[in-house]
């Protein structure tokens, strides 16, 4: 599970959500999209597509889950293979769905998916936070803008309290401009965190793709923000294969012990 998450509104994570999704999906490594934005989620809207049915078609039966039922809700996208479980089509839906039963639905993505890339909505709601701690990488995305910077710092001090570790945050920034004197490197030192991918500001690119609803990564290959989001890739899987490792030795010494 991959939770794309930032405590300020605008920076870009449904862009990132939806284009990694795209770029992680092959045949042998199934990716399903879920917009985890209860309210306002725009998922659809990045991939121009209309959903018939969402989430809270399957929050009430989230003990009592079947294939069928999941390829029922879930919807294709055609273009790029991925599968897509849409939000609620109205902000008001939005209570019909709480974080014990979305836990459940993402545990069960799991069974079918190799990976489940949850879109998380910018509020620490009960929703957001089963998907976080649920998640096996929690991608942080900020910008140049210190309101981001400084929600991106609160997070962060946040992480033990909610007893999440660090290992399991890959930090990212988005919309970089050279022109802006906030440097990368600057923000990772003063975070002890480092920034492991920085997307160009391409907004001649990014623009277009989500007004035709044509995700970027299905185009041309060569521009700079899609060779950025290739390393955000291999960042994802080597950081999670890392994890399992951990994880698997972290294993075999209890059972040693």
């Amino acid at each position: 599970v991959i939770s794309v998450f930032s405590p300020k509104g605008g920076v870009g994570t449904t862009m990132l959500a939806v284009n990694l999704a795209i770029s992680l999906h092959r045949e042998e490594t199934p990716v399903v999209l879920v917009d985890g934005n209860m309210e306002f989620g725009d998922v659809m809207v990045f991939v121009n597509q209309q959903a018939r049915n969402s989430i809270v078609d399957l929050a009430p039966r989230a003990d009592e889950l079947d294939p069928e039922v999941i390829d029922e809700v879930t919807i294709l996208h055609q273009a790029s293979g991925i599968k897509i479980l849409a939000g609620p089509t109205r902000p008001e839906h939005a209570e019909n769905v709480n974080g014990d039963q979305f836990s459940k639905v993402l545990q069960y993505l799991c069974n079918f998916y190799s990976y489940v890339i949850v879109d998380c909505a910018s509020s620490l709601s009960d929703v957001t936070l089963s998907a976080i701690d649920l998640s096996d990488l929690i991608i942080l995305v900020t910008t140049q803008e210190i309101p981001a910077i400084k929600d991106s710092r609160m997070f962060l001090d946040l992480l033990k309290p909610l007893n999440i570790s660090r290992d399991r945050l890959l930090f990212v920034m988005n919309k970089h401009d050279k022109r802006i004197g906030i440097k990368p490197e600057k923000v990772s030192e003063n975070f002890k965190q480092e920034l492991k991918i920085v997307i160009p500001f391409e907004e001649k690119v990014v623009l277009p793709s989500v007004n035709r609803g044509v995700p970027f990564m299905l185009g041309e290959k060569s521009k700079p923000i899609t060779r950025s989001f290739f390393s955000l890739t291999e960042a994802v899987r080597k950081q999670l294969s890392n994890g399992t490792e951990k994880a698997s030795a972290e294993a075999k010494e209890k059972v040693a012990a």
